[in-house]
């Protein structure tokens, strides 16, 4: 009988761990979800009835087996709504595998029972580890009652009540601790996941603008290309700096320089750039990109019209000027169709030398090229 209840008690422990890896980004609490609570308490009902599938026949009509513990540690870290959920669960699979008869009908009570004493105690103000045990004893004393009314013969009531409190006692001790154990392990992998995700995310955020870098320019620029190579659409790519940025610095200070490059970037980001297919980046110092997959040569130029008036429309002072007493952009367009047996490369080239020519050209214009 020891063994049978050993055994029992290392499938509840091992059926816990495996609960616990499914249920990870679900963790149950107290304040947890009530989908989250519904999904726990199915899961506990669920074991309850494996529990008792292995269970300890003690004559025709009466088991035992530590189903209780499903409830207790559902009541202990989910409260009332997942210690009943898995109570009737259990309390309906006694009646169904075991038959329709008075024992059954008594044991299927006395569980659910249970389930609303362990749904109480989990309201009092009391330790939760406290809370666990008051649930476990008031589980046993209620298997008590239900035992000594189906069992006639005292000698082997005792024997039974004494096997059944010592490997529920310690079971649900482990039970408790693993669980909780599992529930800090999870929550401890999903902050350190969360912290992942963020600094990946910060690792492709210029630090002083504010939206994407170079790291992530030359990420998504290949992911564009790769998309776009096996297709006829084209793929479109601005390249554009502030005209003489280094006089600006060198007359108005660094800081007021850092404040354009903020002012520029924030000025097209929210009133041109939000379509979701579209990247703008900081390509490096006062220079920037954009990437315009599915975007044709005309349309391409049409935008970067738009960057262009949206800047000057700004009107930020800038005295050392050759060409204009604000702040002005030198814009180069470039468009092709990605093609499998050549690269991104080829395209920053393309934009680049279209920048280039609208520098030598005067500055403050938009030079395009496409292919």
């Amino acid at each position: 009988m020891l063994k049978d209840f050993v055994s029992n008690a290392a499938l509840l422990i091992a059926s816990f761990s495996i609960m616990g890896q499914l249920f990870k980004d679900k963790p149950l609490h107290l304040s947890s979800h009530l989908s989250v609570k519904f999904y726990w308490g199915i899961s506990f009902g669920i074991l309850g009835n494996i529990l008792m599938l292995y269970s300890i026949h003690i004559n025709s009509t009466t088991i035992a087996d530590l189903r209780h513990l499903a409830i207790v540690i559902a009541g202990a870290f989910g409260g009332g709504i997942p210690a009943m959920v898995a109570s009737i669960l259990i309390g309906i699979g006694r009646i169904l595998f075991f038959g329709y008869n008075h024992t059954s009908i008594l044991a299927s009570a006395g569980v659910i029972l249970t389930g609303i004493v362990c749904g109480g105690i989990s309201k009092l103000k009391f330790h939760a580890t406290l809370k666990a045990f008051l649930m476990n004893l008031m589980g046993l004393f209620i298997i008590s009652i239900i035992l000594s009314i189906n069992i006639d013969d005292w000698g082997v009531l005792t024997n039974i009540l004494a096997y059944h409190y010592i490997i529920s006692l310690i079971g649900g001790f482990f039970s408790y601790y693993l669980l909780e154990y599992i529930a800090k392990s999870n929550a401890a992998q999903q902050h350190l996941k969360e912290a992942n995700k963020l600094l990946n995310q910060l690792s492709y955020i210029d630090g002083l603008t504010g939206i994407a870098n170079r790291r992530y320019f030359d990420q998504t620029l290949e992911n564009e290309w790769i998309k776009l190579a096996y297709t006829n659409y084209p793929l479109t790519l601005i390249m554009f700096d502030i005209d003489y940025f280094k006089k600006y610095n060198d007359t108005y200070g660094h800081l007021e320089g850092d404040h354009c490059l903020q002012t520029i970037a924030n000025k097209i980001k929210n009133e041109i750039f939000t379509h979701p297919s579209y990247t703008f980046c900081r390509y490096g110092g006062e220079e920037f990109a954009v990437i315009l997959p599915f975007v044709n040569a005309n349309e391409g130029l049409q935008i970067a019209k738009k960057i262009q008036k949206a800047i000057q429309s700004l009107k930020i002072p800038h005295i050392s000027s050759k060409i204009s007493d604000i702040v002005t952009l030198s814009i180069g367009v470039a468009t092709i169709s990605p093609k499998s047996s050549s690269n991104q490369e080829e395209l920053i080239q393309m934009a680049d030398q279209s920048l280039y020519l609208s520098k030598t050209n005067g500055r403050n214009r938009i030079s395009s090229v496409n292919l």
